[in-house]
This record gives structure tokens, sequence and C-alpha cells, in this order.
């Protein structure tokens, strides 16, 4: 199954095999539905002329309602799809399927908006957005991060990364040139041809400072 979501709308493609094991393949546009994270549509059976055929006539291009689709989306990683076709009821739950990790190493120009709370020294309490240029060297699984920008220093944050379809999460260490390590968190990195987001979360093991940060980038080099 392939979904592929543009803004609200999702489309939704099943390469599947029938009752005698001959390949067929359904699809489907999904709105949302008044459940948060559910969408659903009309899932079609579509046939047409031999992939060979010279000209192609879209004429010959046939299709048929077989039933109905949904699809529960709470998370980046994991779903359930149930769908019906011609009577036939099925439920799966499904999980994003790793084709490659994604390549993230390159120089960024972009902003950050952060909040950080908790911190021992309440005057380190914190919240606002900068301009900020950083860095991301990989190598296989491990990607390092050197983020900086005015009044902010060096942050660095380093770790192993997971990949999730489009996503990828990053679980490691942090440090500052202010003084301040522990542990990060990063989320919803996603990588495309010039830029770069991602969600932060670091959690400071000698200052008890709590940031959450959201970094997006344009690609420099």
């Amino acid at each position: 199954m392939q979904l592929v979501q543009r803004g609200s709308v999702i489309f939704a493609t099943l390469f599947v095999y029938d009752q005698s094991g001959k390949p067929s393949w359904y699809s489907a546009t999904l709105s949302p539905t008044a459940t948060a994270y559910t969408w659903s549509g009309d899932l079609l059976l579509t046939n047409g002329p031999w992939f060979g055929a010279v000209p192609f006539n879209p004429a010959t291009v046939t299709y048929r309602k077989v039933g109905t689709i949904s699809w529960d989306g709470r998370n980046i990683s994991t779903g359930t799809v149930s769908y019906s076709v011609d009577g036939i009821g099925v439920t799966k739950s499904v999980v994003r399927q790793l084709l490659q990790y994604d390549d993230y190493s390159g120089t960024y120009m972009g902003a950050m908006r952060y909040s950080t709370t908790g911190c021992s020294d309440p005057t380190q309490n914190t919240h606002g957005d900068l301009f900020v240029t950083f860095q991301i060297i990989q190598n296989g699984q491990s990607i390092t991060m050197a983020i900086s920008g005015s009044g902010l220093g060096v942050f660095t944050v380093s770790g192993t990364l997971a990949q999730a379809g489009q996503f990828g999460t990053l679980s490691g260490t942090y440090t500052s040139t202010a003084g301040e390590v522990g542990n990060a968190g990063v989320e919803l990195m996603n990588v495309q041809v010039r830029s770069f987001t991602g969600l932060f979360f670091l959690n400071s093991t000698n200052k008890a400072c709590q940031t959450t940060l959201i970094l997006v980038g344009m690609w420099q080099s």
C-alpha cells in the first residue's frame, strides 16, 4: 500500500492478490473525516489496455467502485487500514517500510523557534525565534548537527538515525558552548532537495533546562 498526502487529501494505491492469486490493484482518494487522524473514500478497481498498446487510448480505461477504505494514522510510523472489496472486509495494522536511510548531510541557513523551561537558573527560561545556520554531517546512521546563531553560541547534537518512511528520528546527546549538556531527541526529520525540517527535544542533565525547538532550513552546500 502506498499513501501520498498533499494538503488534507490522501491518494492511496493497494497492490494485492485476489482469491486465485492474480495481481490486482485498487486506488482511492481519501478525505478527512469527523474523527481526528482518520481519512476515508471509495475504493476503485481499474482496468485498461495492455501496457504495450500504442497509441494509448484513455477511453479504454474503466473502473468501478468495489467498496470503501479508511486510514487511521495516529503517528508517523504506524496506522490501521480497513477496506472492503465486493463485500469482503479487511482490517490490518501497518508500519512504514524502510527503503533506505535519507542523507541529511549539508550546510543550511534557516530559522529556529524555541521554548526553554524548568532551568535551575530561572533567568535561562526563555522562548523566541532566531535565524541560524547549521551543518549536518552523516556517516550511515551516525549524525552530528552543529547549530549556531547570534546569542545562541553553538549547540552540537549527535546521535543515531532511525527512519520511518520519509521521516527520520534521532536519539543521542547534545552539548553547547555555554556549557550545557544533556540528552537529545529529534522527531519529524525530513529532507528534500534543498530543505530540512525537524522537531528537537533537549533535556539538560546539568542545568535542568527542557528545550523544545523547531528547526527549518534551506540547503546552502
